[in-house]
């Protein structure tokens, strides 16, 4: 397995081996079984961050060993690896260790003819014209996106505001202005004699064949969302809650009166660490025509280890508003990818997230709508070893994702930035 250009790891004798005997004090630098074992699922999983726990099981097979052990087998290759200053084997604070190694440009007999192919390419671009080659360019740097996107208004009650509809690109059609009125109203009704506790908002909507979410920040103003009182709501497009907004605000206040994942610790802001942290909560509501209301409490923690990747924690604590449903908890860790997107014109934010554990704890009762979504919640967590995040939008203190729920649900939240 090579390291770097000079430098290899022979798993079946155990050695790093070195081309330029210079470097170290013999070519060959004998390894322990542990170390070879670390060493190598470090370099599988090159530039991602490795628990402490897989580390001590393929290090230590069959035996249970304190963490100290850990430790003294990565100070050893530290040290193995000096003579290396390209390769870091970095930290991460009760988490455990990624590995970065340089990139090894391939030898320069297949880059040749690469680009005299290229060089070629263009040469003949040019003479069929540009108007031919810069679409053939565009095709294949920037895929279609996933989701179809456009700009609507809809009414809370007689205060009107801007949408912005996201419709997956499987759907036939996107929803015309009536029609998204109509499955507004299948979540949210009027009511002519009431008005609304704010004087401007700004929505997001994610609209599919079998469920609508909206996302709405009250008060929205000069591109900033205060983030109080957000508003998440998603049902199904035929029979939604039909839920009168004054209704629904007050039970939104009670239920929201016991939080499961909101980090009420605004001091740690001051704290000063060379970690960051980013922590978005918001609270997400299913609704249906004739039973209780179910709400989600979120949390999604970011810790971005540089080079757009990093750890990610994904919890969601779910339960009814008569408290008829135990709380069911889902929750997420992994290693994201972030990758950016233009989707017609809007910076999209995509998080590629490979699940090294996730947890489902079965509630000991379920109203009708948290039965639809636990089976969709047991689904994603018996079978996916991937997930997939968007963040359409980010302000000083908001974002609006779209969070995978069986199908990706609209949901705007609070940030809170911490430095550990």
């Amino acid at each position: 397995m090579q390291l770097t250009q000079q430098l290899k790891l022979d798993t079946a004798k155990k050695l790093l081996i070195s081309a330029n005997n210079t470097e170290l004090d013999s070519p060959e630098v004998e390894l322990s079984y542990a170390e070879t074992a670390v060493l190598e699922c470090l370099i599988l999983h090159r530039d991602n961050l490795v628990s402490k726990e897989q580390l001590m099981q393929v290090g230590w097979p069959d035996r249970i060993v304190a963490q100290s052990s850990l430790q003294q087998c990565i100070s050893l290759l530290r040290r193995k690896l000096a003579s290396s200053p390209e390769i870091e084997l970095k930290t991460v604070p009760r988490h455990g260790y990624v590995l970065h190694l340089p990139i090894i440009a391939p030898p320069r007999k297949h880059r040749k003819p690469l680009m005299a192919g290229v060089a070629a390419l263009i040469f003949l671009a040019h003479l069929i014209g540009i108007t031919w080659w810069s679409p053939w360019v565009e095709a294949i740097s920037d895929p279609a996106a996933p989701y179809q996107q456009q700009q609507q208004t809809i009414a809370l009650d007689n205060l009107h505001g801007h949408v912005e509809v996201f419709t997956p690109e499987t759907e036939t059609s996107q929803p015309t202005q009536s029609r998204l009125t109509q499955r507004f109203n299948q979540q949210i009704i009027n009511e002519d004699k009431w008005q609304p506790p704010f004087n401007t908002f700004h929505s997001f909507a994610a609209v599919t064949s079998s469920a609508d979410s909206f996302a709405i920040c009250p008060n929205y103003s000069n591109g900033q969302c205060p983030g109080k009182q957000l508003i998440n709501i998603t049902g199904d497009p035929s029979q939604g809650a039909e839920l009168a907004l004054s209704d629904f605000l007050s039970t939104k206040i009670r239920m929201e009166q016991k939080t499961y994942n909101k980090l009420l610790l605004p001091e740690l802001e001051e704290h000063r660490g060379d970690l960051q942290e980013d922590v978005y909560h918001g609270d997400l509501y299913f609704g249906a025509k004739g039973s209780l209301l179910v709400r989600s409490d979120f949390r999604i923690s970011l810790v971005n280890l540089g080079d757009d990747q990093g750890l990610i924690y994904f919890a969601a604590c779910i339960t009814d508003e008569n408290c008829h449903t135990s709380p069911m908890r889902y929750v997420i860790r992994g290693d994201f990818t972030q990758s950016t997107h233009d989707w017609q014109g809007k910076k999209v934010e995509q998080f590629d997230v490979i699940i090294t554990k996730t947890e489902l704890a079965s509630p000991n009762s379920l109203s009708e709508t948290a039965k639809k979504l636990y089976l969709k919640l047991r689904k994603q967590h018996l079978t996916q070893t991937e997930l997939r995040f968007y963040r359409l939008y980010q302000d000083d203190g908001t974002a609006v994702w779209l969070v995978p729920m069986g199908e990706h649900k609209m949901v705007w939240m609070q940030k809170l930035t911490l430095f550990l």
